[in-house]
Protein backbone atom coordinates (compact mmCIF):
# COMPACT_ATOMS: atom_id res chain seq x y z
CA UNK A 1 0.00 0.00 0.00
CA UNK A 2 1.13 3.52 -0.81
CA UNK A 3 0.18 5.93 1.97
CA UNK A 4 0.29 9.73 1.86
CA UNK A 5 -0.15 11.68 5.08
CA UNK A 6 -1.22 15.23 4.33
CA UNK A 7 -0.81 17.87 7.01
CA UNK A 8 -3.57 19.89 5.41
CA UNK A 9 -3.27 22.50 8.14
CA UNK A 10 -0.80 23.36 10.87
CA UNK A 11 -3.52 25.08 12.88
CA UNK A 12 -4.63 23.26 16.03
CA UNK A 13 -6.38 24.29 19.25
CA UNK A 14 -4.40 21.75 21.32
CA UNK A 15 -1.09 22.15 23.14
CA UNK A 16 0.29 18.60 23.27
CA UNK A 17 3.82 18.56 24.75
CA UNK A 18 5.11 15.92 22.33
CA UNK A 19 3.76 17.55 19.14
CA UNK A 20 6.41 18.48 16.59
CA UNK A 21 4.11 20.35 14.20
CA UNK A 22 5.02 24.05 13.71
CA UNK A 23 2.60 26.41 15.45
CA UNK A 24 1.88 28.62 12.46
CA UNK A 25 -1.19 29.48 10.42
CA UNK A 26 -0.81 27.31 7.31
CA UNK A 27 -3.32 25.44 5.12
CA UNK A 28 -2.45 23.25 2.14
CA UNK A 29 -4.13 24.62 -0.97
CA UNK A 30 -6.68 22.22 -2.44
CA UNK A 31 -5.30 22.69 -5.97
CA UNK A 32 -1.77 21.74 -4.84
CA UNK A 33 -3.13 18.81 -2.86
CA UNK A 34 -4.84 17.49 -5.99
CA UNK A 35 -1.60 17.79 -8.00
CA UNK A 36 0.41 15.85 -5.41
CA UNK A 37 -2.20 13.10 -5.24
CA UNK A 38 -2.25 12.74 -9.01
CA UNK A 39 1.53 12.65 -9.23
CA UNK A 40 1.87 9.85 -6.66
CA UNK A 41 -1.05 7.95 -8.22
CA UNK A 42 0.67 7.93 -11.61
CA UNK A 43 4.11 7.18 -10.15
CA UNK A 44 3.28 4.04 -8.17
CA UNK A 45 1.70 0.93 -9.66
CA UNK A 46 -0.05 -0.48 -6.62
CA UNK A 47 -3.34 -2.11 -5.77
CA UNK A 48 -4.05 0.09 -2.75
CA UNK A 49 -3.65 3.81 -2.22
CA UNK A 50 -4.39 5.53 1.08
CA UNK A 51 -4.55 9.14 2.22
CA UNK A 52 -4.48 10.28 5.84
CA UNK A 53 -5.74 13.83 6.36
CA UNK A 54 -3.87 15.08 9.38
CA UNK A 55 -2.60 18.30 10.85
CA UNK A 56 -2.51 20.26 13.00
CA UNK A 57 -6.20 19.49 13.35
CA UNK A 58 -8.02 18.79 10.07
CA UNK A 59 -11.51 19.17 11.55
CA UNK A 60 -11.05 22.95 11.73
CA UNK A 61 -10.63 23.18 7.92
CA UNK A 62 -14.01 24.36 6.51
CA UNK A 63 -13.51 22.60 3.15
CA UNK A 64 -12.52 19.24 4.69
CA UNK A 65 -15.14 17.38 2.67
CA UNK A 66 -13.55 18.51 -0.59
CA UNK A 67 -10.17 17.10 0.49
CA UNK A 68 -11.88 13.77 1.11
CA UNK A 69 -13.80 13.82 -2.17
CA UNK A 70 -10.80 14.73 -4.31
CA UNK A 71 -8.77 11.81 -2.94
CA UNK A 72 -11.66 9.36 -3.26
CA UNK A 73 -12.21 10.41 -6.86
CA UNK A 74 -8.58 9.47 -7.57
CA UNK A 75 -8.98 6.02 -5.99
CA UNK A 76 -7.52 6.69 -2.54
CA UNK A 77 -9.02 5.33 0.66
CA UNK A 78 -9.28 8.31 3.00
CA UNK A 79 -8.70 8.42 6.74
CA UNK A 80 -9.20 11.54 8.83
CA UNK A 81 -6.84 11.64 11.82
CA UNK A 82 -8.53 13.96 14.30
CA UNK A 83 -8.72 14.97 17.95
CA UNK A 84 -12.51 15.35 17.52
CA UNK A 85 -12.48 19.12 17.96
CA UNK A 86 -15.22 19.60 15.31
CA UNK A 87 -17.37 16.47 15.24
CA UNK A 88 -19.85 17.64 12.62
CA UNK A 89 -17.16 18.60 10.13
CA UNK A 90 -15.51 15.18 10.42
CA UNK A 91 -18.77 13.25 10.01
CA UNK A 92 -19.96 15.51 7.22
CA UNK A 93 -16.81 14.90 5.19
CA UNK A 94 -17.70 11.15 4.87
CA UNK A 95 -14.21 9.59 5.03
CA UNK A 96 -13.63 5.85 4.72
CA UNK A 97 -12.15 5.71 8.23
CA UNK A 98 -11.90 8.04 11.23
CA UNK A 99 -8.82 7.81 13.45
CA UNK A 100 -9.40 9.54 16.78
CA UNK A 101 -6.46 10.56 18.93
CA UNK A 102 -6.89 9.85 22.67
CA UNK A 103 -3.89 9.60 24.99
CA UNK A 104 -5.36 9.80 28.49
CA UNK A 105 -8.65 8.87 30.08
CA UNK A 106 -11.25 11.49 30.95
CA UNK A 107 -10.32 14.91 32.27
CA UNK A 108 -6.63 14.04 32.24
CA UNK A 109 -6.79 13.92 28.43
CA UNK A 110 -8.30 17.42 28.32
CA UNK A 111 -5.61 18.76 30.63
CA UNK A 112 -2.80 17.38 28.44
CA UNK A 113 -4.36 18.72 25.25
CA UNK A 114 -5.38 22.03 26.78
CA UNK A 115 -8.97 21.85 25.49
CA UNK A 116 -11.92 21.44 27.86
CA UNK A 117 -14.35 18.68 26.86
CA UNK A 118 -12.12 17.12 24.20
CA UNK A 119 -12.32 13.61 25.69
CA UNK A 120 -16.12 13.72 25.69
CA UNK A 121 -16.02 14.99 22.11
CA UNK A 122 -13.86 12.02 21.11
CA UNK A 123 -16.28 9.54 22.68
CA UNK A 124 -19.26 11.24 21.01
CA UNK A 125 -17.50 11.05 17.66
CA UNK A 126 -16.88 7.33 18.15
CA UNK A 127 -20.55 6.80 18.96
CA UNK A 128 -21.87 8.96 16.12
CA UNK A 129 -19.55 7.40 13.56
CA UNK A 130 -20.71 3.94 14.67
CA UNK A 131 -24.35 4.99 14.21
CA UNK A 132 -23.60 6.35 10.74
CA UNK A 133 -21.62 3.30 9.63
CA UNK A 134 -18.20 4.93 9.40
CA UNK A 135 -15.40 2.68 10.74
CA UNK A 136 -13.25 4.11 13.53
CA UNK A 137 -10.01 3.42 15.33
CA UNK A 138 -8.52 5.07 18.39
CA UNK A 139 -4.88 6.13 18.11
CA UNK A 140 -2.98 6.43 21.39
CA UNK A 141 0.58 7.58 21.93
CA UNK A 142 2.12 5.44 24.68
CA UNK A 143 4.17 7.46 27.14
CA UNK A 144 5.79 6.52 30.42
CA UNK A 145 2.79 7.76 32.44
CA UNK A 146 -0.34 6.76 30.49
CA UNK A 147 -0.38 2.96 30.29
CA UNK A 148 -3.15 2.73 32.91
CA UNK A 149 -5.17 5.34 31.00
CA UNK A 150 -5.02 3.30 27.80
CA UNK A 151 -6.18 0.19 29.65
CA UNK A 152 -8.99 2.16 31.28
CA UNK A 153 -10.01 3.48 27.89
CA UNK A 154 -10.10 -0.06 26.47
CA UNK A 155 -12.34 -1.16 29.33
CA UNK A 156 -14.62 1.86 28.85
CA UNK A 157 -15.04 1.15 25.12
CA UNK A 158 -15.80 -2.50 25.81
CA UNK A 159 -18.54 -1.51 28.26
CA UNK A 160 -20.03 1.17 25.99
CA UNK A 161 -20.89 -0.91 22.94
CA UNK A 162 -17.63 0.05 21.20
CA UNK A 163 -15.75 -3.18 21.79
CA UNK A 164 -15.12 -3.55 18.04
CA UNK A 165 -13.18 -0.27 17.94
CA UNK A 166 -9.47 -1.09 18.05
CA UNK A 167 -6.92 0.98 19.91
CA UNK A 168 -3.75 1.42 17.86
CA UNK A 169 -0.81 2.33 20.06
CA UNK A 170 2.50 3.85 19.04
CA UNK A 171 5.23 4.50 21.63
CA UNK A 172 6.13 8.18 21.65
CA UNK A 173 8.89 8.98 19.17
CA UNK A 174 11.61 11.57 19.36
CA UNK A 175 10.89 12.75 22.95
CA UNK A 176 13.19 10.73 25.22
CA UNK A 177 11.87 12.11 28.50
CA UNK A 178 8.40 10.71 27.71
CA UNK A 179 9.54 7.34 26.38
CA UNK A 180 7.83 4.27 27.95
CA UNK A 181 9.78 1.29 29.25
CA UNK A 182 10.01 -1.99 27.39
CA UNK A 183 8.04 -3.60 30.22
CA UNK A 184 5.17 -1.16 29.67
CA UNK A 185 5.16 -1.92 25.95
CA UNK A 186 5.14 -5.67 26.55
CA UNK A 187 2.30 -5.38 29.06
CA UNK A 188 0.02 -3.69 26.53
CA UNK A 189 0.60 -6.51 24.03
CA UNK A 190 -1.29 -8.90 26.31
CA UNK A 191 -4.63 -7.11 25.97
CA UNK A 192 -7.22 -7.94 23.33
CA UNK A 193 -8.30 -4.98 21.25
CA UNK A 194 -4.99 -3.12 21.70
CA UNK A 195 -2.49 -3.24 18.85
CA UNK A 196 1.06 -1.88 18.94
CA UNK A 197 2.68 -0.43 15.84
CA UNK A 198 5.90 -2.30 15.09
CA UNK A 199 6.70 -1.36 11.50
CA UNK A 200 8.23 1.72 9.91
CA UNK A 201 7.34 2.44 6.27
CA UNK A 202 8.71 6.00 6.51
CA UNK A 203 10.13 7.19 3.20
CA UNK A 204 9.51 3.83 1.51
CA UNK A 205 5.76 3.42 1.07
CA UNK A 206 4.61 6.25 3.33
CA UNK A 207 5.31 9.98 2.98
CA UNK A 208 4.09 13.07 4.81
CA UNK A 209 3.32 16.26 2.88
CA UNK A 210 3.23 19.61 4.66
CA UNK A 211 1.21 22.75 3.84
CA UNK A 212 4.44 24.16 2.38
CA UNK A 213 4.64 21.16 -0.01
CA UNK A 214 7.70 19.75 1.71
CA UNK A 215 7.81 15.95 1.77
CA UNK A 216 8.91 14.19 4.97
CA UNK A 217 9.42 10.48 5.65
CA UNK A 218 7.09 10.64 8.65
CA UNK A 219 5.20 13.08 10.87
CA UNK A 220 7.59 12.18 13.72
CA UNK A 221 10.83 12.32 11.73
CA UNK A 222 10.81 15.71 10.06
CA UNK A 223 13.82 15.44 7.81
CA UNK A 224 13.00 17.02 4.47
CA UNK A 225 13.21 14.62 1.53
CA UNK A 226 12.31 17.27 -1.00
CA UNK A 227 9.74 19.85 -2.00
CA UNK A 228 7.27 20.16 -4.85
CA UNK A 229 7.68 23.23 -6.99
CA UNK A 230 6.54 22.11 -10.44
CA UNK A 231 4.90 18.78 -9.49
CA UNK A 232 7.10 16.79 -11.83
CA UNK A 233 8.19 13.17 -11.93
CA UNK A 234 11.79 14.35 -11.53
CA UNK A 235 10.95 16.01 -8.20
CA UNK A 236 9.25 12.83 -7.01
CA UNK A 237 12.18 10.70 -8.24
CA UNK A 238 14.49 12.67 -5.95
CA UNK A 239 12.08 12.39 -3.01
CA UNK A 240 11.85 8.62 -3.43
CA UNK A 241 15.65 8.28 -3.68
CA UNK A 242 16.11 10.27 -0.48
CA UNK A 243 13.39 8.28 1.26
CA UNK A 244 15.14 5.01 0.48
CA UNK A 245 18.17 6.22 2.45
CA UNK A 246 16.22 6.62 5.69
CA UNK A 247 16.95 3.94 8.34
CA UNK A 248 14.03 2.21 10.04
CA UNK A 249 12.68 4.03 13.10
CA UNK A 250 14.96 7.04 12.55
CA UNK A 251 13.08 9.07 15.17
CA UNK A 252 14.34 6.69 17.84
CA UNK A 253 17.77 8.23 17.33
CA UNK A 254 16.64 11.78 18.00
Amino acid sequence: MVQLIFEITWNCPCKCPFCQIPKVNKILQLSDYRKVLGLFRRYYEDDEYAVVLSGGEPSIVPSLRRYVEVAQELGFMVTIATNAYNIENVLGSRPDLIEISIDYYGRKHDELRGVEGLFDNAIRLLERASEEGIPTVVRSTLMKDNLRDILELRSFLNNSGLEETPILVMPVRGVKELKPTQQQIMRLQRYEGIYLSDNCPAGLSSFAVTPELEVLPCIFYRKRLGRFWKFTKEELDEIVREGAKIPRFPCEKN
